[in-house]
């Protein structure tokens, strides 16, 4: 379907025909920039035009219907429309204000000329509409042109008696004179309120406008302070940026920034832009209660135009001799603490600071304290998250490394870096001799605490070991107290001490010692993590301990385990003298061909503890048939099959030699499944079981026997190489053969 485009009706296609051309006709100059001259010269044009058609339209209907046969006004119609052309087109043009001008007295001059040529319209009070060029006049001239535009009017009407013979004076003054004069005066009161309106109105725009351009800078300059402070996340580049903001914000040459203590209860200076870094540190600090005298008295935001006037001010003397005047003061608050405050300030002038600049000072101080809050935030974070790794890393320590001077030194790494110390020391408790004994340092000159023996109650480590609780000493060079080594410790340059014992469940293990070479002043969060640390200390040493003692009890235990075994080996020997010796050899022979197949140290332990125990199952054998001199007959070797059985039934309820069950239960196995006593093949027989085969028959057939004189090597090997595939694994045969021939 075709798109439908709405009718427009004949009228208002011809009301939009008008508006257009109406438009063109007042369109004023290009040149005529300004809105309301824009808005005047239309409307004078329009005004113009409008006199222009009326003036022809009533000039033709009068000439249609007067009955006057030598009537010439229209002549003067004619002359006055072209006149109004000519002003028309000027009206078009950047001379807005002379066509004003030319309009008002070419009307002035047309109702003269008019009344003049006509008198007895004088009688119907065409005079009158001399009001209109005033009021033309009132849109575009100001009061006083005005005022003579009026005063040629008057004079006008008393003149125009004496030059129209027709009118008389009292014409004038009874009819037109009194109503141009009483609406000239009114209009002069209206006109002069008008402006003084305006005037007032535009005072009003332009104070508005300052205003606003007064807001805009300064919320320009809170953004670029926002912006440039919330890149900041270190304290001190922060503090400093605040600085050179104040500065430049309020034109001073000196800016200070002071942060609250609560503890001291007192504002410290911290940063300064203008004054010299030792200056600052040398101000006292502002006590907090002289902040809430000054703010009670001026207020948390403030301007003094002479500080010199005010000698009760914190660091007056110091401030004095910089010559620094004027001051503007701004609290810095978050949430209704107080974070600390800003300063501006003059030097060798006074100045009184405006209400514009004291409230940027104080959007100033809001962005500042909100940037110092989420900064101090951001450390605290940061902080804490390193003290999680730390302890993250000394539980990994504490975990995984058995080396207690390793693990401990570990631990004094995080202590330092965590701590933010610059050295430190942990004395272990040697138990037996009651004495607290060198462990470990860190971050010391000299080697004096190496030879650090104390005993319980022995100094300040051996007090904070015997009270069971963290001791401190702030400053060493006036309060030494009973500090071991005191001499050797200042010379290092230590000022702060801290000792805190180290104990796990209840049972102290040592101390740890704390040093650092300026004054340490903690808070709580400091303290409780060197709790922690201590605690971490402390378990990672009864970690080792215990780890050690069980170590140490595992090896007596493994020893006594081995001594048993061997006792049985040993039993077993007696029992058998055909194959005395047979198992120590076998054992040893075992064990070399295992680490040639990479067994480790448990899997070695398991191997000589099997080999040891291969023959336990003999024990179930009658001696009838055990030691027999002659060949066993076929139920003989039947119950003599049965003694894998009875290791597995013997060895099987004893834990700890499970894992040694292997070599007893399977060294009898075959390759190809026809061995005893499950009929196990290939890779289902155990490794160390295969392994064990081919020692056992190597060592049977090298060793003299009842029977039969032992086999050379050779032949003992040719006869194991070809078994293999039938009775040995060929691979374990290949490596036998070459641990053969090189031993």
């Amino acid at each position: 379907m075709g798109k439908v485009t709405p009718s427009i009706s004949p009228l208002i296609r011809t009301k939009n025909l008008f508006q257009r051309l109406w438009g063109w006709l007042t369109e004023p100059s290009p040149k005529i920039t300004e809105r309301d001259q824009r808005r005047q010269a239309g409307l004078l044009s329009g005004l113009l035009l409008v006199l222009m058609a009326g003036g022809a339209l009533v000039e033709g209907i009068t000439v249609l219907l007067i009955n006057r046969p030598h009537y010439t006004g229209y002549l003067d119609t004619i002359a006055g429309i072209c006149v109004l052309a000519i002003v028309y087109w000027t009206s078009r043009t950047r001379h807005l204000r002379l066509a004003s001008l030319l309009t008002v007295f070419i009307a002035m001059l047309a109702i003269f000329a008019t009344s003049w040529s006509q008198p007895d319209s004088v009688q119907g009070g065409f005079l009158d509409y001399l009001i209109l060029p005033l009021w033309l006049g009132s849109l575009y001239l100001n009061l006083k042109e005005i005022i003579c535009v009026i005063i040629v009017e008057i004079l006008g009407l008393l003149i125009f008696p004496f030059l129209v013979s027709e009118v008389t004076l009292n014409d004038v003054l009874i009819g037109p004179f009194s109503f141009v004069f009483i609406m000239s005066i009114l209009l002069i009161v209206i006109t002069r309120h008008r402006n003084m309106l305006e005037k007032d109105r535009n005072t009003d725009l332009i104070e508005n406008e300052k205003q606003s351009r007064r807001e805009a800078a300064r919320a320009e300059a809170l953004l670029r302070v926002t912006a440039r402070l919330n890149a900041q996340l270190d304290l001190e580049a922060l503090l400093t940026a605040i600085c050179e903001e104040v500065t430049r914000a309020l034109n001073t040459p000196v800016s200070l920034v002071a942060l609250y203590d609560q503890k001291q209860n007192a504002f410290y200076s911290a940063t300064a832009t203008g004054l010299s870094p030792d200056l600052v540190k040398n101000m006292s600090p502002f006590p907090k209660a002289l902040y809430d005298e000054t703010t009670t008295a001026f207020g948390k935001v403030f301007g003094l135009p002479d500080m010199q006037l005010f000698p009760n001010l914190p660091n007056f003397e110091l401030l004095k001799q910089q010559d620094m005047r004027a001051i503007a003061f701004a609290t810095m608050e978050y949430e209704h603490e107080v974070i600390g405050s800003l300063t501006a300030i003059t030097l060798g002038e006074s100045r009184h600071f405006t209400e514009d600049e004291l409230l940027l000072l104080r959007g100033l101080a809001e962005q500042a304290s909100l940037a110092i809050t989420n900064t101090r935030l951001f450390k605290d974070a940061r902080r804490r998250l390193e003290h999680l790794q730390a302890l993250r890393a000394i539980d990994i320590a504490i975990t995984s490394n058995r080396d207690l001077q390793e693990m401990l030194n570990i631990l004094l790494e995080q202590i330092t870096k965590q701590l933010q110390v610059d050295a430190a020391v942990i004395l272990l408790l040697d138990e037996t001799k009651e004495k607290l004994e060198f462990g470990t340092s860190r971050g010391f000159q000299t080697s004096t605490l190496r030879y650090t023996s104390l005993r319980i109650g022995e100094g300040m480590a051996g007090r904070a070991a015997q009270q069971h609780q963290i001791v401190h000493i702030r400053d060493l060079r006036i309060d030494p107290q009973t500090l071991i080594n005191a001499s050797a410790l200042m010379a290092e340059g230590f000022i702060s001490y801290y000792a805190a014992p180290l104990t796990a469940q209840g049972q102290v293990k040592g101390v740890l010692e704390i040093f650092h070479r300026s004054l340490l002043d903690h808070d709580d969060e400091w303290l409780g993590f060197l709790e922690t640390l201590a605690g971490q200390a402390a378990i990672a040493v009864e970690s080792t301990s215990l780890f050690e003692d069980l170590q140490r009890t595992n090896d007596e235990l493994t020893k006594a385990y081995d001594a048993t075994i061997e006792g049985w080996s040993h039993a077993l020997d007696l029992r058998d003298k055909e194959t005395e010796g047979h198992t120590q050899r076998v054992t040893e022979l075992s064990l070399q061909l295992a680490r040639i197949f990479n067994l480790d140290e448990k899997g070695l332990l398991y191997v000589r503890w099997g080999a040891l125990l291969h023959d336990i199952g003999k024990m179930g054998v009658p001696d009838r048939i055990l030691l027999k001199e002659g060949p066993l007959t076929e139920e003989e070797w039947v119950i003599m099959r049965q003694h894998p059985v009875y290791a597995h039934e013997m060895l099987q309820p004893i834990q700890y030699l499970r894992p040694a069950l292997d070599i007893p239960y399977c060294h009898h196995e075959k390759w190809d499944g026809t061995g005893y006593p499950r009929g196990l093949r290939g890779e289902e027989i155990p490794l160390v079981a295969r392994l064990f085969a081919i020692v056992d028959v190597w060592d049977a057939l090298t060793s003299d026997r009842p029977y039969r004189a032992a086999w050379s090597h050779g032949k003992t090997l040719a006869h194991i190489q070809a078994g293999a595939g039938q009775h040995f694994d060929p691979q374990v045969v290949e490596r036998f053969t070459n641990l053969i021939s090189q031993s």
